[in-house]
């Protein structure tokens, strides 16, 4: 009986662990607002689409490579590919609910809010 209730325990626990795993960057965002209902064609009009292994802004495509986390911000390096050049490029993504602040190669772009 008390290994069927451990056992119970530790499937629980990894379900939640599970879902919890989500990365907090994850999702579509933009700085401007009119970037989450349309396409953009800049950089402060176009939305930022992240998925765990993936980034997608304005003329970048990118794929993570190596990710770190220091308290709420994920460091990144990339391997994007942009106006037919391929580089490695650090990102941070530091998400906080549905903000999110960016720095992009270096630059930092500023504020996105999570699109709906």
């Amino acid at each position: 009986m008390l290994r069927r209730v451990i056992l119970s325990g530790v499937l629980v626990l990894a379900t939640i662990t599970g879902a919890a795993a989500v990365e907090s960057f994850v999702g579509r965002w933009a700085i401007d607002p009119a970037g989450c209902t349309s396409e953009g064609d800049t950089a402060s009009t176009a939305p930022l689409y992240a998925t765990a292994t993936s980034l997608k802004w304005f003329v970048a495509s990118c794929s993570i490579g190596k990710m770190y986390k220091v308290g709420y911000a994920v460091h990144l390096q990339a391997r994007c590919s942009s106006e037919g050049k391929i580089k490695s490029t650090p990102i941070t993504l530091d998400a906080r609910g549905d903000r999110m602040r960016v720095t992009w190669d270096g630059v930092k772009v500023g504020e996105m809010r999570r699109c709906k």
